[in-house]
């Protein structure tokens, strides 16, 4: 029998009585189990007097295990009487003996409940950007430029070439790179620029940000040779060379651009109304968080963070420490804390939506969901399904399923 004691918030504190029976019954098993698992010299295994045992390990250990027995066997039952979802738990038993009942006391942190605004009534303000003209011949450029080539020519450097260096001083000495001057640093750029194939030539390289004071860098280089970029004149040659199905000539390659350039736009239309009504559905919505699912929040990001940070061979002591060094490691702390706060806000208000809609994935609905997913990350179903996990899996499934009661919050909204 469980019994609701005090409720503060999140925060409660409950009772759970076991029966005199159910006890005696608990002491019979554990003992049954010590003699079968106990050796006492002069006994072959599990025929040594229960006396003889109890003795061996002691009276207090056989009742710790009664009681860890108990507290097992009645904790998940006690929970689902009073409906509570505990986040943490810190149990207290009580005396304990054969023949009486058993008492145990939990002082529980529970999972929030969270109230919904009128959500029917948001005002969705995000569109999908427009596309136009300039916006076609844009892509149409950057498509001419990502396919550029260089060649060498015998001139001094101009604005859009590729100049590859020597260095001539310095632990890098006999190193090459290659500059291009388009996106050069200004202090490389402007010194190059003007210079022929063999000239040494003084570099101002800026210093980073971890950089005492921005510290410039001086380096001498020499000039090994100098390339000119040529871009692809937009023409047939050019659309041949992208192999597109239907795709045979400038206008129609102007069509796909503009038609892709439309899709990417009601994508991100799409991705902008869901953003905004989630903003204002966590905003709206009434909660006390507890503080362990904050915590938690925040060591998954961190350990996010800490992941990135190691393909780039930085460890996040390091970047802790930098940050320290530069005066921005309260700020840090505060951005992954209100991060975390804010994440743990809207996950429960999706929750709740999700509940509230009553919403569940077909069969159909579930298969899409994870095809898409193993598309979007070139692999297949199966592979997905064993790089996830049960965990990962079920985790997904309930991400999947959130996105499903906000696309059917968002059409209510749209249709009313």
């Amino acid at each position: 029998m469980a019994e609701l004691l005090e409720r503060q918030g999140n925060k409660v504190k409950f009772k759970v009585v076991v029966s005199a029976g159910e006890v005696t019954q608990a002491f019979d098993r554990i003992m049954n189990a010590l003699v079968r698992e106990v050796r006492v010299p002069g006994f072959r295994p599990g025929k040594a007097p229960k006396a003889m045992i109890e003795k061996r390990v002691g009276r207090d250990f056989v009742e710790n295990e009664v009681a860890k027995h108990l507290i097992e066997q009645n904790y998940g039952n006690a929970v689902k009487e009073l409906k509570l979802i505990p986040l943490t738990a810190n149990v207290d038993p009580g005396k304990i003996a054969q023949g009486t009942d058993f008492e145990f006391t939990v002082d529980a942190e529970n999972y929030p409940e969270l109230t919904l605004p009128n959500w029917q009534a948001f005002s969705i303000e995000a569109v999908a950007p427009t596309v136009n003209e300039e916006d076609v011949q844009k892509a149409l450029t950057e498509l001419q430029q990502n396919r550029a080539t260089y060649e060498q020519v015998d001139r001094t450097a101009e604005a859009e070439d590729l100049v590859n260096v020597e260095i001539l001083e310095g632990e890098d000495a006999g190193k090459t790179y290659p500059v291009y001057l388009e996106r050069a640093e200004a202090g490389v750029r402007n010194a190059l620029l003007g210079q022929g194939v063999g000239a040494a030539v003084e570099v101002v390289v800026a210093g980073g940000e971890a950089e005492e004071d921005n510290e410039e860098t001086t380096l001498k280089v020499k000039i090994l040779d100098i390339k000119n970029k040529v871009v692809p004149e937009l023409n047939a040659e050019f659309v041949s060379s992208f192999q597109l199905e239907n795709v045979d000539s400038v206008e129609a390659l102007t069509e796909r651009v503009k038609a892709d350039l439309e899709a990417q736009a009601i994508a991100n239309g799409k991705q902008a109304k869901r953003d905004e009504f989630v903003k204002k559905l966590g905003e709206g919505s009434t909660v006390d968080i507890p503080e362990v699912m904050i915590e938690r929040r925040k060591a998954a990001m961190e350990q996010d963070l800490e992941t990135d940070l190691k393909k780039q061979g930085i460890t996040l002591e390091a970047y802790r420490a930098y940050l320290g060094g530069e005066n921005k490691l309260e700020e840090f702390e505060q951005e992954i804390l209100t991060g975390a706060q804010l994440r743990v806000r809207n996950d429960l208000a999706l929750e709740k939506l999700t509940e509230s809609l009553n919403v569940e994935l077909s069969p159909d609905e579930w298969s899409t969901a994870l095809r898409n997913y193993a598309v979007s990350i070139r692999t297949s179903v199966p592979n997905l399904l064993k790089a996830l996990g049960d965990e990962g899996t079920e985790n997904f499934r309930l991400i999947a399923t959130r996105d499903k009661a906000l696309e059917t919050a968002l059409n209510q909204i749209s249709a009313s």
